[in-house]
């Protein structure tokens, strides 16, 4: 795994926009100079890959300085520049367990990510280390994940995501498969694709005790939403496609319109598509990680599993 970690700090003035490698400083730097938050950021990062089997973890660490409002230029830019498939951004709202904060500017920097990426975008909403967990404790903490899975490109794309959890054998992974009652389909090709997708994962990891796939049957939205909030309290980390309608037919849009048809109308963060909307602001949300995937059209980026960046 090829990580590129971008360190984003705010440029006042009227001096040039920089992106630049993150220098490591040497043993004598380390005791005369002072810490950073660059180099606080990248020390995590570095303890990560030290502590992984050897080669499993590269990490390339960069600074970037830049007004607010051109930020997603220079993640953009760096991702396109570095064939990466996923850029995984922060939530802008956080909490260290005892108050909540947000912020604008991390969510309008984000929305133009979610906009302009030329790959796979992520949120996460981290309440895995809301207290401050050390780096090494962290992984232990998130044993449980689990997909729901509706159905369309950015569904297949976390499905394709949380395969790769299951491979690496440090959680125990359910897939949740949302089915409409009594829906007739068209067979469009959106349709066919997320059974061939669902078919092979299933075959792939039948046999893998860690893995569970299960159908969930409903009658409409209610229905979806009552499965959701009866099912998630049981793991530590969420994952859903954010479902934002590119590359879907009409016969998809159907099909998905009726499993959520109704959910997003007191939404509150649709950077986060519905479903993560609607697990973001939960009564269990402050309990459980979310992460919410788009993929970006094929002509654009990779498939998640095409290569390891």
């Amino acid at each position: 795994m090829s990580l590129i970690v971008v360190h984003l700090t705010e440029l006042v003035g009227r001096a040039a926009s920089v992106l630049k490698p993150h220098r490591r400083k040497s043993s004598n730097q380390t005791t005369t100079t002072t810490t950073t938050a660059s180099d606080r950021i990248v020390n995590a990062f570095r303890h990560m890959e030290q502590h992984a089997a050897p080669g499993a973890v590269t990490v390339s660490p960069y600074v970037a300085q830049a007004p607010y409002s051109s930020m997603h230029h220079d993640v953009c830019a760096l991702a396109h520049g570095r064939k990466a498939n996923l850029i995984l951004l922060p939530f802008h709202k956080s909490s260290d367990g005892a108050r909540a904060t947000a912020s604008n500017v991390v969510r309008s920097i984000n929305r133009a990510v979610l906009a302009y990426a030329p790959c796979s975008v992520a949120i996460l909403v981290d309440h895995g280390l809301a207290a401050g967990t050390a780096v090494v404790a962290a992984t232990s903490m998130l044993q449980r994940a689990a997909l729901y899975f509706l159905g369309g490109a950015d569904d297949r794309e976390a499905l394709a995501y949380v395969a790769r959890m299951a491979d690496a054998g440090s959680m125990a992974l359910t897939v949740v498969r949302f089915k409409l009652r009594n829906w007739v389909g068209m067979g469009g090709s959106e349709e066919a694709r997320d059974e061939e997708v669902l078919q092979e994962f299933w075959t792939r990891h039948r046999d893998n005790d860690r893995v569970v796939y299960v159908e969930k049957t409903v009658e409409d939205a209610e229905g979806t939403a009552s499965v959701v909030r009866s099912m998630s309290n049981k793991f530590d980390l969420l994952v859903v496609g954010r479902r934002g309608g590119v590359g879907e037919d009409d016969d998809m849009e159907g099909r998905s319109a009726a499993l959520t048809s109704g959910l997003s109308e007191w939404s509150e963060c649709p950077e986060l598509g519905v479903l993560g909307d609607m697990l973001a602001t939960a009564e269990f949300a402050s309990r459980v990680s979310i992460l919410v995937i788009q993929q970006q059209p094929p002509k654009n980026a990779n498939a998640a599993g095409s290569n390891n960046d």
